[in-house]
């Protein structure tokens, strides 16, 4: 069962009383380097036409920074190179080519071709993508040294579909070394799946587990995949692997999984047609004055040996064992722990809990939405007694009564209009392929996402009224405890990046120092975070004293070419073009 949590603003980080940002003339010096061989890009093709493929291809971030080198980072150039640039003082080091990206596993790809995507999980390893179906682990030596790197494994995982690569973690268990990779594709519904999901085209994220003994011969050891039918903001995997973190407008749920079946729950009838109460109903439920009564459908085979009942007067965990829970939490009223049993029966499972007192219960576990109440015939019959004359056999019998005439849905203001969709913050575990916590961030628009904490997932920073607030993903959690850390905000960034409609990329360092909203060409905008001034002003209009100031700086780009990546650390910006590769120095090294 999904735990609902709201999530916890720090309100030390929150600076009620910032008014704006000043405009600085300062310059910041900016270095060129000239690039022999344009970025590797490719473009949407004429099948790839969707939503979902163009904010793929959009958001594409062309430029891959090293979190375990200093300002170094890494393209791949229209020879399908790999090269490494790294700067020193003044100077852009000489791009190094590092690897050679070939298609030999798999020349024609039975879908459109994706941009190469790179990723580091580690001091030692790389992870990348050839645009063309494949996937490959690289043993990469002292990246320090920029040593030239040599490919321990390559397959064609998806069955000759092709992917980005999202995320992909390092961790050790049981004496075996694991990579988890995180990949995404859009694939056009089938006839069934337009009626479930309600899309022409879904989202797929499929999580493929290796393993290896030694980091040099590498096997598919899992495969999971999950399907949406809107396209996701964010994705990223914990670091011990065993969760998977997700933002988006829409629901995803796991369909397969190599090691473990996917426990797919009988889906009750429901009468007013909403799809998305039956996505979340696991059992169903009803009471009397003496008990509760709880039915599940359990996956075929499951016997009475394998489930298991932990009951206290006001908790409950009830589930199969080594699979996953079927309830969980607190309960809405006590109940005499004696007097409560269960049945099975094939796979129809009944839970009944003695009340300790005749109250009746607004649902069996607080905050639970996953069960849905029934009643007997007596109890509707009663109801409908009660809601007789709230109802009439004729629509509208009388239009011609101002009170009675129909609903004109046209009378709304935009203001009374509910949004169709809402956000929400996952983290779904890969075991159980539940979702284990959930926030509602519907009121809070996704702004960019980016590396904060090595050994932690990305960091996501999120609009809260008209701040930026940064949201760092924990490893650890509880059923109590967001997984989310409120660790940094913007102030205004969300207003900010509002009024920037040629806005393509967002990001921002490790040290959360300063903000960057980069146009698509030419203009680059820097925010920093308020700064003591060493002579307090005073303001003209409110007359209260301003002890810090918060800058906001332009830097205009010597080139009109499409910037097609971005990356900053705590000194520098990296910007790379059509042509160039530039760098930003927005801070003076320590």
């Amino acid at each position: 069962m999904s735990t609902k949590l709201d999530l916890p603003v720090c309100r030390e980080l929150i600076d009620a009383k910032f008014e704006n940002y000043k405009l600085s003339l300062d310059p910041l010096p900016v270095y060129k380097s000239k690039l022999d061989f344009g970025p590797h890009v490719v473009q949407l093709s004429e099948d790839q036409y969707s939503y979902q493929h163009s904010k793929l291809f959009g958001v594409h971030n062309h430029l891959i920074l090293d979190p375990y080198v200093n300002d170094c980072i890494y393209y791949v150039d229209k020879n399908r190179r790999i090269l490494r640039s790294k700067i020193q003082g003044k100077d852009i080091q000489d791009r190094v080519e590092v690897f050679q990206i070939t298609d030999s596993i798999n020349q024609t790809p039975t879908s459109g071709s994706h941009n190469i995507s790179l990723n580091l999980p580690s001091e030692d390893l790389a992870v990348f993508t050839n645009g063309a179906g494949s996937l490959s682990v690289v043993s990469t030596g002292s990246r320090q040294e920029g040593e030239k790197w040599k490919a321990v494994f390559t397959s064609d995982v998806l069955d000759g579909k092709t992917f980005f690569l999202l995320d992909s973690i390092l961790y050790s268990t049981n004496e075996m070394h694991c990579i988890d990779c995180l990949l995404t594709h859009v694939e056009e519904a089938t006839n069934e799946q337009k009626e479930e999901y309600r899309s022409n085209f879904l989202a797929y994220i499929e999580w493929v587990t290796l393993q290896s003994v030694d980091k040099k011969n590498w096997t598919i050891e899992r495969r999971r995949q999950l399907i949406g039918g809107r396209p996701f903001d964010y994705a990223a995997l914990d670091g011990s692997g065993s969760a998977l973190y997700l933002a988006s407008d829409a629901q995803f749920k796991f369909v397969s999984d190599s090691l473990k079946p996917v426990i797919q729950y009988a889906e009750a009838s429901n009468e007013s047609g909403d799809k998305q109460t039956e996505d979340r109903l696991k059992y169903t439920w009803s009471q009397a004055d003496e008990d509760i009564t709880a039915q599940f459908t359990v996956p075929p085979g499951v016997t009475k040996a394998d489930l298991y009942l932990t009951l206290t007067h006001d908790t409950i965990d009830f589930g199969v064992k080594n699979s996953y829970s079927m309830l969980k939490g607190v309960l809405v009223g006590h109940v005499d722990v004696t007097a409560s049993t269960w049945t099975i029966e094939g796979q129809r499972v009944e839970l009944v809990l003695s009340k300790s007192s005749p109250e009746n219960w607004s649902e069996v576990v607080v905050d639970d939405c996953h069960g849905e109440m029934t009643l007997d015939p007596e109890q509707i019959a009663q109801i409908h007694e009660r809601l007789a004359h709230l109802t009439s056999e004729e629509w509208n019998p009388d239009p011609n009564v101002e009170s009675q005439k129909p609903y004109n849905v046209q009378q709304l203001e935009e203001c009374d209009v509910l949004p169709e969709d809402t956000a929400v913050l996952l983290r779904i575990d890969g075991d159980s392929h539940l979702v284990t916590h959930e926030a509602n961030v519907s009121s809070q628009r996704f702004l960019f996402n980016v590396w904060i904490e090595g050994g932690k997932p990305q960091a996501l920073c999120l609009q809260y009224d008209v701040d930026g607030l940064v949201w760092q993903p924990q490893n650890e959690v509880s059923d109590l405890t967001p997984p989310w850390k409120h660790t940094a905000t913007f102030n205004a960034f969300g207003y900010v990046q509002a009024s920037k409609q040629q806005r393509k990329f967002s990001t921002c360092p490790p040290d959360c120092s300063y903000a960057v909203i980069c146009d698509c060409s030419r203009h680059v905008y820097i925010y920093r975070q308020p700064m003591p001034i060493s002579s307090p002003l005073r303001n003209r209009k409110t007359g209260h004293q301003v002890d810090a100031v918060a800058k906001q700086q332009l830097v205009t780009l010597d080139t009109v070419d499409n910037i097609l990546g971005v990356k900053a650390t705590n000194e520098q910006l990296f910007i790379l073009t059509e042509h160039d590769l530039l760098v930003v120095q927005v801070n003076s090294a320590q």
